[in-house]
């Protein structure tokens, strides 16, 4: 190997070795607050396993809703804080339903510094936190970074007051994303190797998938540019059912909910596994 093409995988290996940090790009920037849509909301702090203490909010309907049709938990994905990413849910919130949102360690106004271990153990103290403050049942969604978060937690989990499991734009592993990035560099391409050395397989979402027996829905845009749809893909293979497949046509990265019909059928899905689902359901939908 050339010697600058060594200099280039010992900084590669360097960067992935112990620093999963690198995955995460948040900021304290305080972007919205509900209030810019005049809804309610609980401005929340709890600490998380090792005492550090993370931010919420629970926002709700507007008064003139005649009932909360319930609750969703979003764990959202990477870059900057909920305070832009809870806008992405406004239009759920507007259908009458609750939503609980919080930053992972070093997002927002939540303490810390964020890596991966942290941020599963932190989506996990949020779960808690919304178990023991919420007493009905949920739907728990998972966008980007947030949905690989949510199955390393569940695996492992009780989960009998989640309703359906909602992942969305989510890669099936650590190392199978910075593989993924890798492999479009043209510097990085003959290092595509290095993330499956460093990274290992510990926190692989698809690997969780086999013993998470929660309703499921992926949900993935055909022109996601930042997690190939085929990670959808492969994730909806290794579930369980029941489960279904949503690809959304002309949608980017986490744009699939934006689309009119995938919002009707959202609402309808969120609808169903209310009351009832077949247990033995498996179906796949492609949105024009």
């Amino acid at each position: 190997m050339p010697f600058k093409a060594q200099i280039v995988a010992l900084l590669l290996a360097l960067s992935f070795q112990g620093c999963s940090s690198l995955f995460f790009y948040p900021d304290q920037i305080t972007y919205r607050t509900p209030e810019f849509y005049e809804l309610a909301y609980d401005d929340l702090y709890f600490e998380s396993t090792d005492s550090l203490s993370l931010h919420a909010w629970h926002i709700y309907p507007r008064p003139e809703a005649a009932a909360s049709k319930g609750l969703i938990f979003v764990a959202h994905g990477n870059a900057q804080n909920l305070s832009s990413h809870f806008t992405s849910w406004v239009w759920l919130v507007e259908a009458g339903y609750e939503l609980f949102i919080f930053d992972y360690r070093g997002f927002g106004k939540s303490q810390g510094s964020a890596d991966i271990k942290g941020t599963i153990e932190d989506t996990q103290a949020a779960l808690d936190y919304l178990e023991t403050h919420y007493k009905g049942e949920y739907f728990a969604c998972g966008q980007s970074l947030g949905g690989s978060l949510l199955l390393n937690v569940l695996y492992k989990r009780a989960n009998s007051r989640i309703k359906a499991l909602i992942i969305d734009s989510t890669f099936t592993g650590f190392a199978d994303i910075a593989n993924e990035k890798m492999a479009q560099g043209l510097l990085t391409w003959p290092f595509q190797w290095l993330p499956y050395l460093t990274l290992g397989h510990e926190y692989d979402a698809q690997q969780k998938l086999s013993q998470i027996d929660t309703p499921l829905l992926f949900v993935h845009g055909s022109l996601d540019r930042t997690v190939s749809p085929n990670n959808s893909w492969q994730l909806f293979e290794r579930a369980a059912r029941p489960k279904e497949f949503w690809l959304v046509k002309e949608a980017g990265h986490i744009q699939a909910l934006e689309n009119e019909k995938v919002r009707e059928d959202f609402l309808d899905f969120l609808r169903k596994h209310r009351s009832h689902f077949n247990p033995a359901y498996s179906a796949m939908k492609i949105y024009e």
